[in-house]
């Protein structure tokens, strides 16, 4: 199977999204994230949505919805998007979203990455206000196309940043567990709905041992510990966030967010970590970033 890169860049049809309060604090409340910044309506200002919200916005037009908006002419069938796996997750923001707001999301195949594995197709998302046209933050999703080849080179590139494979001491480390009931949970708090993570049968249909917890979650549990031990539980300091997915999560596995560098640069702080599975060794969530403001 092959792709080519001659779409990189054409925009999608653009969404539009009113954000609910029951849909912010239902998918902190789905990581057990009780920060009263998520939750506490009488706080000055209201509530706001986790970092990590956006990403229950855009897998309708990535996967559920994706011929709605789509360019007409997307040659690429559907044995193509069976191969998709989030790979990687930057989010660059101007500001966080808040129940009550009116988006506009606008689309893009931003780069085409042949690799080793496959294809590393990434989105882009610029998400806006409805009605100032104010951005909030530019969302890159990259999902590895597997054993599609891209035989024109690629085009495009990802977002930068320090990605360094830590084998020494952590600065810290939380352990945390997955219940049984979390990939349920996450997909139906965040609406992220894909077999894969809810029915064990599908999972083990594709070569896994059971359902897994969706990569986001994985990222998401790291980004937690990180915005309530590095920047006093004040997601609002969050500037950029990133990761990469490399290995699974199943129920009852055992994990640990590490801390492994704390880099102040100026007016702002570079903290980078990784999510590791304690129960079979692997890290989960490779060059996990947060960059936030002093």
């Amino acid at each position: 199977m092959t792709v080519d890169s001659k779409f990189v860049g054409v925009p999608w049809k653009e969404d539009v999204r009113e954000i609910t309060w029951r849909m912010t604090t239902n998918y902190a409340a789905s990581l057990d994230d009780m920060n009263p910044l998520y939750f506490d309506e009488e706080q000055e200002g209201g509530l706001y949505a986790s970092p990590m919200f956006p990403v229950t916005l855009i897998w309708r037009i990535i996967l559920a919805d994706r011929a709605k908006y789509a360019p007409p002419g997307l040659p690429y069938p559907q044995e193509v998007w069976d191969q998709l796996m989030h790979y990687t997750e930057y989010i660059d923001f101007k500001r966080l979203l808040r129940p009550g707001v009116k988006v506009r999301i606008k689309s893009q195949i931003s780069a085409m990455i042949p690799q080793r594995a496959g294809t590393n197709i990434v989105f882009k998302f610029d998400v806006e206000d409805f009605k100032s046209g104010e951005p909030y933050y530019t969302e890159y999703v990259g999902s590895m196309l597997r054993g599609v080849e891209c035989p024109d080179g690629g085009k495009g590139s990802l977002p930068e940043y320090q990605q360094t494979k830590y084998n020494g001491n952590a600065l810290w480390e939380s352990p945390g567990f997955c219940s049984q009931a979390l990939p349920y949970i996450y997909d139906g708090c965040g609406d992220l709905v894909f077999a894969i993570h809810t029915s064990p049968k599908f999972a083990r249909s594709v070569g896994l041992k059971s359902n897994v917890l969706h990569g986001t979650a994985n990222l998401a549990i790291g980004i937690k510990e990180v915005i309530n031990r590095e920047l006093g539980g004040d997601a609002r300091r969050v500037k950029v966030l990133a990761g990469k997915f490399t290995s699974m999560i199943f129920a009852n596995d055992n994990l640990r967010v590490q801390l492994f560098e704390r880099k102040v640069s100026g007016d702002t702080v570079d903290l980078y970590f990784q999510v590791l599975n304690e129960t079979t060794g692997k890290v989960a969530v490779s060059y996990g970033y947060v960059k936030a403001s002093l």
